[in-house]
C-alpha cells in the first residue's frame, strides 16, 4: 500500500532509488537532500536509506497540495 502523502511504500526506511523513482529525480539529488539536512537519512550497509516520516514532512512543508488549513483551521 502506498503512503497518502508521498506515494512511497509504507515502510520506515526507504531506499534512495525508491524515493528518486517516486519523485522522478536522480538518486544523487536525494543523497544531496540528505546531506543538506532537508530530509533525514542513515547509512545501512553502505547504502543510504531515507526516513519516511522525514520525507512526508518535507512534502507537507514544501508542497502546494498541502498548503491548506487543517480541520482546526490551522495552516
Amino acid at each position: 500500500m502506498a503512503c497518502k502523502i508521498c506515494g512511497c511504500p509504507e515502510v520506515r526506511w526507504l531506499r534512495v532509488s525508491t524515493v528518486a523513482a517516486q519523485f522522478k529525480c536522480d538518486p544523487k539529488r536525494v543523497r544531496r537532500m540528505i546531506k543538506r539536512g532537508e530530509i533525514e537519512g542513515v547509512r545501512f550497509g553502505g547504502q543510504w536509506r531515507v526516513d519516511h516520516r522525514s520525507l512526508d514532512e518535507y512534502v507537507r512543508r514544501d508542497s502546494v497540495r498541502f498548503s491548506v488549513p487543517d480541520a482546526d483551521g490551522e495552516w
